[in-house]
């Protein structure tokens, strides 16, 4: 059960534009077990938060506004992530966290905007979020066995710039965006020394983060004739995949390349032909463990020195259709 309420202010001056706004929101989260087995059959989370905005525009000439943002917002834990589940897959146990914590995030945005043409526009923004007690996933060590589970590992920061371009030129157009991502959490790690396991301090990207990220796209729109076409290509860098308490045990997921197209062609009398197809380039999908002194004895397929810990690929996908608009 959520409940909220909101409250807005805006005031506009000349080429200013001011709007601050609090949302206080109230959360009752739990579940019931009709069948428990060694766990609470009952659990509840409930709590309150704050969550204060303010944005600022100003319009610095004709069709270009200079923005800056503050925001504060939440990110609950799915349903099933606080529910004492166990699952027994083929590598390792799965079982969910009824102690996991939702995340607040304070986040700052500065972003310049500029829209020459309805269908045109070019942006650049810097960004900088707070993240307190973010969601992640990792392999944990309990009692004899092994636990993906999610959990609070500590706070994290990101900071990073984006930019977005989209021009066309009469039929023919162009659509590119690109974001950097500096992402920082630092966490406890154990490590062997000798035979006495100890704790460490390591730092790391945020669980998922990828550090680059772009999409380009190539745009064809032929109204005239009824044609409108695209290709697409899109770049992820690579992220934790898996988080180990263990020191440079992580599981990583290697950059990631994707190709598609589409093409359309519509008639006049409503009817449209149109195909599509993802995934040209194939590429597999590459998860590893970093090459360090723990993987030196482990005798496994590698990559640039990694130890490949999972390789598959998705194939490719075709579609063919036509559609009638009354």
């Amino acid at each position: 059960k959520i409940g909220a309420g909101y409250g807005m202010v805006k005031y506009t001056l000349k080429e200013w534009e001011l709007i601050a706004g609090v949302r206080v929101e109230h959360t009752n989260q739990g579940y019931v077990l009709k069948f428990p087995r060694d766990v609470d059959p009952e659990g509840n989370q409930d709590y309150t938060d704050v969550l204060p905005s303010f944005h600022a525009k100003y319009g610095i000439h004709r069709n270009a506004n200079l923005r800056f943002s503050y925001a504060r917002a939440i990110n609950r834990p799915s349903f099933f992530e606080i529910v004492p589940y166990s699952i027994i897959n083929e590598d390792y146990k799965e079982k969910g966290n009824p102690d996991l914590k939702h995340t607040v995030a304070d986040n700052i945005d500065l972003r310049y905007e500029f829209f020459p043409k309805s269908s045109e526009q070019f942006m650049v923004g810097l960004f900088y979020k707070n993240i307190q007690d973010p969601i992640e996933y990792g392999l944990l060590n309990e009692g004899q066995d092994t636990y993906y589970k999610p959990m609070n590992f500590g706070d994290a920061k990101n900071l990073g710039m984006e930019v977005d371009v989209m021009k066309y030129f009469n039929w023919f157009g162009i659509k590119a965006n690109y974001t950097y991502t500096h992402s920082k959490v630092t966490t406890d790690k154990r490590i062997m020394e000798g035979s006495e396991v100890k704790s460490v301090r390591q730092s790391r990207p945020l669980f998922g983060q990828a550090a680059h990220v772009a999409n380009l796209s190539l745009l064809f729109k032929e109204t005239r004739h009824g044609w409108e076409g695209q290709v697409s290509a899109s770049y992820t860098g690579k992220r934790l995949s898996d988080i180990s308490n263990w020191y440079e045990d992580d599981i990583w997921e290697d950059g990631y390349a994707q190709l598609d197209a589409s093409i359309e062609k519509s008639f006049k009398n409503g009817i449209s032909i149109f195909g599509k197809a993802s995934n040209l380039l194939d590429i597999p999908l590459l998860r590893y463990i970093q090459k360090g002194p723990r993987t030196e004895s482990v005798d496994s397929d590698r990559h640039n020195g990694n130890v490949i810990e999972r390789k598959e690929w998705h194939g490719q996908s075709f579609m063919l259709g036509i559609r009638y608009k009354l």
